[in-house]
């Protein structure tokens, strides 16, 4: 028997995760418990400011 969760997750990103599970090679129940064994990085984020104004280009 196939073993649906047999995927490396430490490469994995989101879009990689969501066509496993629309596929069926991975299940909610196997990412729920991967996800809750990371630990939480939230207090050594750090904030990023970033100007998201798109400026014209100049024509010439």
């Amino acid at each position: 028997m196939k073993k649906l969760e047999a995927f490396n997750m430490d490469s994995a990103d989101k879009r990689m995760i969501d066509l496993k599970l629309k596929k069926g090679e991975m299940t909610e129940k196997f990412l729920a418990k991967y996800l809750s064994t990371l630990p939480d990085m939230a207090g050594q984020a750090e904030e990023v400011p970033m100007d998201l104004e798109r400026r014209k280009p100049v024509k010439g």
